[in-house]
């Protein structure tokens, strides 16, 4: 089988193969469909040299485990827009941590949003048209009770962009 390489590959090739929650073939079909998720099952089956009613009844199982959950384009959200991306780490009162996720969650400009550990207890990972964008989202609703600080990192430029936004 000559499975296409990915950084699942690289990953996972340390842990106890008994541990890992698919086997190579699984892995080997997760690489090929993170690469184009709209490759036919015959053409993989083709590639990793077993049947396509394998690679069927593979896929199937993974979708109902909820290793795989679904299938997206990726989208370079810099070939639309010149997008500024920004990470914010927010202190908050914890009584309130809930209710601010909640409202964050909200907001069309946050990829992700995250509970952390250390100095800050959220992070949340942004896209802005411009830095003016930023800036009132800063001002206007990171104000909301219960924040207690934030901190926003700008990025500059990516050495390992994020594949899902192109940034």
């Amino acid at each position: 089988m000559e499975a296409p390489k990915c950084n699942l590959f690289e990953r996972w090739k340390l842990l106890d193969r008994t541990l890992r929650p698919v086997d190579d073939l699984d892995l080997a079909i997760l690489c090929a469909l993170r690469d184009n998720a709209r490759i036919s099952n015959l053409e993989l089956a083709k590639m990793l040299g077993v049947s396509e009613a394998t690679v069927r009844r593979r896929i199937k199982i993974m979708e109902e485990k909820g290793i795989i959950r679904g299938y997206a384009a990726l989208v370079n959200c810099y070939g639309v827009e010149n997008s500024v991306k920004a990470f914010i780490y927010l202190k908050v009162d914890r009584k309130h941590i809930e209710e601010i996720a909640k409202t964050l969650l909200k907001e069309n400009r946050l990829i992700t949003l995250y509970r952390i550990l250390g100095d800050y207890d959220l992070l949340c990972e942004c896209l802005f048209l411009s830095m003016q964008e930023l800036q009132d989202f800063v001002d206007k609703k990171l104000g909301m009770e219960g924040i207690i600080s934030s901190v926003t990192h700008v990025v500059a430029s990516a050495y390992k962009p994020c594949e899902w936004v192109g940034l």
